[in-house]
C-alpha cells in the first residue's frame, strides 16, 4: 500500500487538555495517520511527499451546519431577521434542477476547501418538494470534490404560515396558496425519499454519510418527527434539525405543545446522542439539564445568529455542563460565507459581550469546537478532528510565511484570531490531496464558478420569484411587534 508523507511540518495536536505544536513528519497509509516522526524519515520510491518546511499542519476544520442550496443566493437577502430573511432565501431556491443543485453544492465545497474545511454537514432543503435526483446531485458534488460530507435531507410538512405565531386577522384577504399555505408532500412520502437516499449514499467510499434533517419541530407534524426519528434509529444515522433559533420559534413551541419545544422533543424520545440541534438559542431554563441528560449535541452558528439578530446562544452554559458543541457557518445567504475560520473567531469572541471574563470562550476552545467538537456532533466519530496516530488523514496545511503568522508568537491564538483562510496551501482528505497550492485538484473551479454565475443570472431575472413569499411580510412584521425582541430565553 502506498505511503504518503508530510515531511518536517509544524504539527498542531490536541492531547485532551490543550494544544501543543511540534515539528514532525506525518506518515499516512490507507488514509490514516500511522506515525508522527520526530526525525525526517527515509522514504521509498513511489511515496507521495509534501515538503512541510514553512507549513503548519492542523486537523481539517469541520463545518457542522450549512445549507448548500443557498450558495447561489449569496448577497441576495437584505439585513432582516430570520423570518423575513427566509422569504427571500426560500423563494430564491425554488424549482432547482439537479444540475443547479450540483453546482450550488460544488460552489460551497470549493470555498470550504480553500478555507481549510475538510468535512461538513449539509442540511439540504429541496424546494418545493423533496427530490431524490437533486439529493443525488448534492452527494455527487461532494464526491467529486473529495470532501467528507454528512448530507441531511430536510423534511417538513407544515405550510409556512402555520409554522409561525401569526395573528389570523393579519392573514385575512391574503392569497397564500402559492407559498404560505402551499401543501407539502405527505410525511410518509418524504421519509421514503430520504430513506432511499440513505440506501444509495450512506457510507459511500468512506466519505459520504447520510442523515435525516427535519427542518425544525414547529415545521413538522409529530408524525413526521417520529418517522424521522425511527429512520435515524433504524439506520444508525444522525437526526439534525434547527431548534429555537428565534423568539418567534420559542413562542410557536408554546402555542403548539403548551410547553417548551425541547420538552416536547424529549417526550417524543427524539433527544439523545444521535440528535444535534442547530442554534438552540431561545431555550427554557430546564432545557440545559435536559440537553445534558440526553447527551444531545448543539451546533453553534454565531455569525448567522448575529447577521439575523436572532440572539445569543448560551454557549458558556453548554460548555460548563459538558454538553457537546460543534460549530457551523449556516448558509451563505445568512452568513455570506462558508468560512469556518471566521466562525471560530466569532465563537471565541462574541460571547465576551454578554459574559464576565471568567466565562469567555477563547481561542483554544473555539478551535476545538471547530474540529473535534463538530466531528463528534455530526457523527463522524473520534477518528476525525485531530492530528494523532489512528486518526483519518484529514489535514489542512497553512503557509507560515503570511501576515497571520508573522511574527509567530502563539499558534492557536493566531490561527483562530488572525487567520482567515488565506494562508491555506494544501488539503488532504483521507490522505488524498484534494487542494494543492490553494486550488482544488479534482474539479475545474473556474468552470463551476462560471456556471454558478449563469444560473444566478437566470434566477435573478425572474421578477416573480419573491412575490408570493412576500405576502407574508406584513403579518410577520405584526408578529414581531407583538413578541418584542431580546437576547435569548436564558439571558
Amino acid at each position: 500500500m502506498a505511503t504518503s508523507w508530510i515531511i518536517d511540518a509544524m504539527c498542531l495536536s490536541h492531547d485532551g487538555g490543550s494544544y501543543s505544536c511540534a515539528r514532525r513528519s506525518i506518515e499516512i497509509v490507507g488514509g490514516r495517520i500511522v506515525a508522527l516522526h520526530e526525525m525526517p524519515p527515509r522514504t521509498e520510491p513511489g511515496d507521495s511527499i509534501i515538503p512541510g518546511n514553512g507549513l503548519l499542519a492542523i486537523p481539517g476544520l469541520v463545518n457542522a451546519h450549512t445549507h448548500s442550496p443557498d450558495n447561489l443566493l449569496r448577497g441576495t437577502a437584505p439585513h432582516l431577521p430570520l423570518e423575513l430573511w427566509s422569504l427571500h432565501s426560500a423563494a430564491g431556491r425554488e424549482g432547482r434542477t439537479p444540475r443547479e443543485c450540483y453546482i450550488s453544492a460544488a460552489l460551497g465545497g470549493i470555498e470550504m476547501l480553500r478555507t481549510g474545511t475538510t468535512a461538513l454537514l449539509d442540511h439540504v432543503r429541496i424546494s418545493p418538494d423533496l427530490d431524490g435526483l437533486c439529493l443525488d446531485a448534492v452527494a455527487q458534488a461532494y464526491r467529486d470534490l473529495g470532501l467528507r460530507a454528512v448530507i441531511a435531507p430536510i423534511v417538513a410538512d407544515r405550510p409556512v404560515a402555520q409554522t409561525l405565531p401569526l395573528d389570523t386577522a393579519d392573514l385575512r384577504d391574503l392569497d397564500l396558496s402559492a407559498y404560505g399555505m402551499r401543501s407539502q408532500l405527505p410525511a410518509r412520502e418524504q421519509i421514503e425519499i430520504a430513506e432511499a437516499f440513505v440506501e444509495r449514499w450512506h457510507g459511500y467510499q468512506g466519505r459520504i454519510q447520510a442523515a435525516i434533517g427535519p427542518s425544525a419541530p414547529q415545521r413538522c407534524s409529530d408524525d413526521l418527527l417520529m418517522r424521522a426519528g425511527e429512520l435515524a434509529d433504524r439506520k444508525g444515522i444522525i437526526l439534525h434539525l434547527h431548534a429555537l433559533e428565534t423568539r418567534a420559534q420559542q413562542a410557536m413551541g408554546q402555542h403548539l405543545y403548551g410547553k417548551g419545544t425541547l420538552a416536547h422533543l424529549d417526550e417524543l424520545g427524539l433527544l439523545g446522542p444521535g440528535t444535534n440541534l442547530a442554534h438552540a438559542i431561545w431555550i427554557e431554563i430546564d432545557d440545559l439539564e435536559r440537553i445534558a441528560r440526553t447527551n444531545t449535541a448543539i451546533v453553534h452558528n454565531p455569525v448567522s445568529n448575529a447577521r439575523l439578530g436572532s440572539g445569543f446562544c448560551p454557549l458558556s452554559d453548554y460548555l460548563e455542563r459538558g454538553i457537546r458543541v460543534g460549530l457551523g457557518t449556516d448558509s451563505a445567504c445568512c452568513n455570506d460565507s462558508n468560512n469556518l475560520f471566521e466562525t471560530a473567531k466569532w465563537a471565541g469572541l462574541l460571547h465576551n459581550l454578554v459574559q464576565p471574563h471568567a466565562r469567555w470562550v477563547g481561542a483554544e476552545t473555539a478551535l476545538r469546537l471547530a474540529t473535534q467538537g463538530s466531528a463528534d456532533a455530526i457523527g463522524l466519530g473520534p477518528d476525525v478532528g485531530d492530528l494523532a496516530v489512528g486518526q483519518v488523514a484529514d489535514i489542512t496545511l497553512l503557509r507560515l510565511g503570511t501576515p497571520a503568522f508573522t511574527p509567530l508568537n502563539n499558534i492557536v491564538r493566531q490561527l483562530v484570531l488572525s487567520e482567515n483562510g488565506s494562508s491555506v496551501a494544501h488539503i488532504m482528505v483521507a490522505g488524498e490531496i484534494v487542494l494543492r497550492d490553494g486550488v482544488c485538484t479534482k474539479v475545474d473551479e473556474k468552470a463551476i464558478w462560471q456556471e454558478a454565475r449563469d444560473i444566478a443570472t437566470r434566477h435573478l431575472d425572474d421578477g416573480n420569484v419573491y412575490a408570493d413569499a412576500a405576502k407574508l411580510s406584513g403579518p410577520i412584521e405584526a408578529m414581531y411587534a407583538r413578541l418584542g425582541r431580546g437576547r435569548s430565553a436564558t439571558q
